[in-house]
């Protein structure tokens, strides 16, 4: 079986992801019709480049890349495929933040990058490492955080401490290629949403944003076990 482009994008996409279903493969604009993207999986996994995840909690089969597809994907994506976990916290989790990025999509023209392209130390920091689930490069670039309210307040809180060390070294350019920048949160609920934003640092430097599932127009993946 021949290798396309769009097999090579499909599998890198995957391995960024952790994880996809079909329906979001095609919301992601990478096929037009559920035949196509089942044969083509179907035929990806024939060959070992990708493997699904059953389970009884979901409604469709769930697709990772596998390790034979680091052959494909190139050096440094593949390091993302060894020792990957799929536990239903993390699955959920991944696939949430696809279906917030398919949101932001439908909004408006951008372009995503994913989480392991975006791990940055603040320069001076002991502490301050920056790990967003994902940025939005739209008008003005989106750091995009997907909470399941899994995560404390005060946990929370050190992320939005970090993204206040950011904005005040004067380093964002260097480091992401622009100098300012918003904190999209995408929560469960209205109530979830409200204690998150009661824990914005009163002199923050940057806009902070948070945003339910549902207002944002994302669907919301519920947990499993």
């Amino acid at each position: 079986m021949r290798i396309t482009q769009r097999d090579v994008t499909v599998l890198r996409d995957l391995a960024l992801s952790h994880v996809a279903t079909r329906d979001q493969l095609m919301d992601l604009g990478y096929f037009n019709s559920i035949t196509r993207v089942n044969t083509r999986l179907r035929e990806l996994a024939t060959i070992g480049l990708v493997r699904r995840l059953d389970t009884p909690f979901f409604s469709q089969g769930l697709h990772i890349a596998t390790k034979r597809a680091a052959e494909v994907v190139g050096e440094k994506i593949s390091k993302l495929i060894e020792g990957r976990t799929s536990s239903p916290r993390f699955v959920q989790h991944a696939l949430s933040v696809t279906n917030v990025r398919i949101a932001l999509s439908r909004r408006s023209s951008g372009v995503w990058r994913f989480e392991q392209q975006l791990w940055r130390k603040v320069p001076g920091s002991v502490s301050h490492e920056v790990r967003p689930d994902g940025l939005f490069m739209g008008t003005l670039p989106i750091f995009i955080e997907v909470d399941m309210g899994h995560a404390s307040g005060s946990r929370f809180k050190e992320k939005l401490t970090t993204y206040q060390a950011l904005a005040r070294s004067g380093n964002c350019q260097s480091l992401y290629g622009f100098s300012q920048f918003r904190v999209l949160t995408v929560t469960t609920g209205t109530l979830r949403s409200r204690h998150l934003r009661r824990l914005q640092p009163a002199d923050s430097e940057f806009d902070f944003l948070v945003q339910t599932f549902d207002e944002l127009g994302a669907t919301p993946i519920s947990p499993w076990s």
